[in-house]
């Protein structure tokens, strides 16, 4: 097929959806698939061979930076009309598509997980406040109108369940019109030499052998629930002295460091800030906690699943579907949940045999997780967007 991908910036540097559309080119190309990009921005070497870029740049006034996706999207309309292509893929911000590849997750669904994440009713009515008098979030809603207009919705390609019932939720986008692909594991999340990685990585850490390392990656530590996963831990440690928590993913701590000395953990948690190859951290951990507030379908899960860790996760994670309760994990209800959190907690720290078994089918589950089928399923929602008789009709007139 001949296929356009329409997005505002490619690079893995960049975000998910821009690194995730590189690996979307590199893919459909191997494929035997004819690939145009309709973008601002892309980075050296994150396309393929092959692939014709058509750089999209509007003009947006001084000043007006919140308007640079709206504009990019409109420019990226007028770009591809009269153009024949099988198949135009949409990402995030844009509206001319017949796919549209829902990496971020619904928008709306995304802010009022966001919201959770203050327990003070006062607090999340003042940052309410802020969303709904933010001039960026009106471009946002302007542009979600017309991407669900009616009689013009794409067929949306959800990373998880939880997401396809979000699009159907807020954006009234019917079942028949989704289709669900989990994220594919990277075949290289797993090292050769985990042993010896692990001996190293726990030496340097100051961590004993009788040491139980929790670990928690995030670059967002707020979305992705440091806080109550502080607190839940606060709580676990006071009974297993061998517990250790392992924080890694940004450099922007102090808030979290201060949270932890006022917990008294001084010494139990280790702040590594950014880590350049994360999978040393997962080779010496003994167990993955990760209590986001919103997670479309995290990465970081099958990783650590991979790893051989078990997992602890929410409900508000797209990535928990992958979670068999009591096999590979436990999904908790909400972050907040801190005794049902802390207890999720004690049961895997206090017991190196729980540990080792969900760790072990944790990581044979992983496995299956491969590119291959998650190309092949990608493939089919892709042909199924580009057969679908109610994808926008002005797509259908210039295809």
């Amino acid at each position: 097929m001949k296929i356009a991908l329409n997005i505002e910036g490619v690079g893995s540097r960049r975000g998910g959806a821009e690194k995730y559309a590189g690996t979307l080119a590199r893919w459909l190309t191997a494929a035997g698939h004819h690939v145009y990009v309709f973008a601002r921005e892309v980075d050296a070497g994150e396309l393929p061979a092959g692939t014709v870029v058509h750089r999209v740049r509007p003009f947006c006034p001084p000043g007006l930076g919140f308007l640079r996706s709206y504009l990019f999207a409109r420019a990226s309309e007028r770009a591809l009309r009269g153009q024949q292509f099988d198949l135009i893929v949409g990402f995030v911000k844009t509206w001319y598509q017949h796919a549209y590849l829902a990496v971020g997750g619904a928008h709306p669904a995304s802010l009022d997980s966001n919201s959770k994440r203050f327990r003070s009713r006062l607090l999340r009515a003042v940052w309410w406040a802020g969303k709904v008098l933010s001039i960026k979030q009106w471009v946002f809603r302007a542009i979600a109108r017309k991407q669900f207009a009616e009689g013009h919705c794409p067929h949306v390609i959800a990373p998880s369940r939880m997401v396809a019932e979000h699009f159907q939720q807020y954006h009234g986008v019917p079942p028949e019109r989704i289709s669900v692909v989990y994220n594919a594991l990277d075949p290289t999340a797993s090292l050769p030499d985990a042993a010896g990685v692990r001996e190293s990585f726990r030496r340097r850490q100051g961590l004993t052998s009788d040491d139980v390392a929790v670990l928690f990656v995030a670059r967002n530590y707020a979305l992705k629930g440091l806080e109550p996963l502080l607190q839940a831990f606060a709580a676990v440690a006071s009974d297993h002295p061998q517990a250790r928590l392992i924080v890694c993913g940004s450099r922007r701590d102090g808030r979290y460091r201060r949270q932890a000395k006022r917990l008294g953990l001084d010494g139990r948690v280790l702040f590594l800030g950014f880590v350049d190859d994360i999978r040393q951290c997962f080779a010496g951990s003994d167990v993955f906690a990760f209590p986001t507030f919103y997670d479309p379908c995290s990465l970081v899960v099958p990783e650590a699943m991979v790893a051989g860790l078990p997992v602890i996760t929410t409900r508000q994670n797209g990535a928990g579907e992958l979670v068999r309760e009591g096999v590979h994990g436990f999904v908790v209800d909400s972050p907040w949940e801190l005794e049902q959190l802390s207890d999720r907690l004690a049961r895997l720290v206090g017991d190196a045999a729980l540990r080792q078994r969900m760790g072990e089918q944790a990581r044979a589950a992983a496995r299956t997780y491969t590119v291959e089928a998650r190309q092949q399923e990608l493939h089919d929602a892709l042909r199924r967007a580009a057969g679908d008789p109610l994808a926008r009709p002005a797509l259908r007139d210039a295809a």
